[in-house]
C-alpha cells in the first residue's frame, strides 16, 4: 500500500465547523452519553481569540481534513516546566492505521521541542485498547499508578 501524503496545519476559524464536527464524532466514539453542548460560538472564543485557550491541529490527506488534535499548555511542578497537554486526538474511522495518527503525534511532539516544553500528557480510555498500543509504539508510558479526577463547576 502506498504511503499517504499527510499534511499538518494550524487550524483557523474558517475551519470552526470542522473542528465542531470532529468534536462531535471523538465524543460518540468515547461513549459520551450527554448531548455534546459545545456551541460554534463556545468554539470559537476558545480558540480564535487574541489570547487563545488551546489551538488545533487538522490533518489533510488531499486537502481533506481527516484527524485533529486540541491541545494547549499547562505546567509541571515537578518539572517547573510547561508541558503540552492533549485534550483529543482523533482520526476518522477509514483513515486510521495509515500514519495519520503518527503524523498528529510527531507534529505535537516538534511544537513541544521549539516551545521548550518539558513533557507531552493526555488521557487514553482504559477500554481503547488498539489506541493504548498505539501511544506505545509512539514512546508513550501509560501510568497505572494515576487516575483523572474531576470536580465540575
Amino acid at each position: 500500500m502506498p504511503s499517504l501524503e499527510i499534511k499538518i496545519r494550524i487550524a483557523t476559524l474558517k475551519d470552526i465547523n470542522l473542528i465542531h464536527s470532529f468534536i462531535a464524532q471523538k465524543a460518540e466514539f468515547d461513549g459520551f452519553i450527554p448531548p455534546l453542548q459545545l456551541s460554534i460560538k463556545q468554539l470559537q472564543r476558545t480558540l480564535f481569540t487574541d489570547s487563545p485557550l488551546a489551538e488545533v491541529l487538522l490533518a489533510e490527506v488531499n486537502q481533506t481534513a481527516v484527524g485533529f488534535a486540541l491541545i494547549y499548555p499547562t505546567f509541571s511542578s515537578f518539572l517547573a516546566q510547561p508541558t503540552l497537554w492533549i485534550d483529543d486526538l482523533f482520526v476518522l474511522p477509514d483513515m486510521r492505521h495509515q500514519g495519520v495518527g503518527t503524523a498528529l503525534i510527531e507534529e505535537i511532539a516538534e511544537i513541544a521541542k521549539l516551545r521548550n516544553y518539558g513533557r507531552i500528557e493526555w488521557t487514553v480510555a482504559t477500554r481503547n485498547t488498539s489506541a493504548i498500543n498505539f501511544y506505545k509504539k509512539q514512546g508513550a508510558q501509560i501510568l497505572d499508578n494515576l487516575r483523572l479526577c474531576r470536580v465540575v463547576v
